[in-house]
Formats: structure tokens, sequence, C-alpha cells
């Protein structure tokens, strides 16, 4: 996989910019896979992506419902995937995950690594990261991104 787009240590007041620079390389149909430790940053991206994208319903982690359906502006679908609670890719597909990938629509996926074997090899990776706070009076933490495509 190649970098498509690297960002470094931004916080929380730059998530605007960070999200749209992501979505500049979002395709309107297919997979994203979010990558991160917990407390990363994954979900709070993913709901300001989903506002660049078009989409003016409050988006809220699909944790306990395993996914949220969003309908942007333009008509397109995006489909938040949070796989944490699952135990393996049986449940994945028992609960239609594997069907959205072969719909029209960009699937946002959290805690994809149950399923990595499965997803689409077209399939774009976002790692989020916490950077090392190297001044001890900052008050915010940063993070750093990379989106990762074919």
């Amino acid at each position: 996989m190649k970098i498509l787009l690297e960002v470094t240590g931004y916080n929380l007041s730059d998530l605007p910019l960070v999200a749209d620079k992501v979505a500049n390389f979002l395709p309107n149909d297919g997979v994203v896979v979010f990558q991160g430790a917990m407390g990363a940053g994954k979900t709070t991206l993913i709901k300001e992506i989903c506002k660049r994208l078009g989409v003016d319903d409050d988006v809220s982690s699909p944790t306990f419902g395993l996914v949220n359906v969003y309908h942007k502006n333009n008509g397109g679908i995006i489909n938040h995937i949070d796989l944490y609670r699952l135990e393996d890719e049986r449940e994945a597909e028992e609960a239609g995950i594997f069907n959205l990938f072969a719909q029209d629509g960009l699937s946002l996926i959290e805690w994809p690594e149950i399923i990595a074997d499965y997803l689409p090899q077209s399939s774009l990776v976002l790692k989020v990261n916490i950077c090392d706070n190297e001044r001890s009076d900052e008050v915010e933490e940063r993070r750093n991104i990379i989106l990762l495509g074919i």
C-alpha cells in the first residue's frame, strides 16, 4: 500500500481541516478501515469526516448497534461500522457486515482487525495514533494520521 495522506501533530481544533483533507481521498463507494488504540480518536474523526461528506444527522458511535447508516446530501450512503464487541468473523457475517461491501455506499469501519481476511482488497486504511507530547504545557493530546491505499 502507498501513503495517500499523512497529517502529523494535529489537535481537536485542527480536526475540521484534517477531515477535509481525508474526505478528498474517499470514494463514494468502498471501504475505509480505521485503525488505532482505544481513545485514539477514530470515532471523533469519523464524525467530522461525515460532516464534510454531507451528512446532516448527528453521527454517533455504533458500538452497540454495529452499524449506523447515514444519508449524504447528494443521495449517497455512509455505513459507520464498529466491530469492537464482536468475537469473530462469523458474528460479522451473521450481522450482514459483508453484504454491505457489495452494496453502493461508503463503509467506514472501526476495529476491522476481526474481519481483516474478508475486507475488499481495494480498502483504504486510515491509522490514527496519539503523539508523544513534546511539551509538558500542552493541554490537548496531538494525533497523527496516515491514509494508505493501493
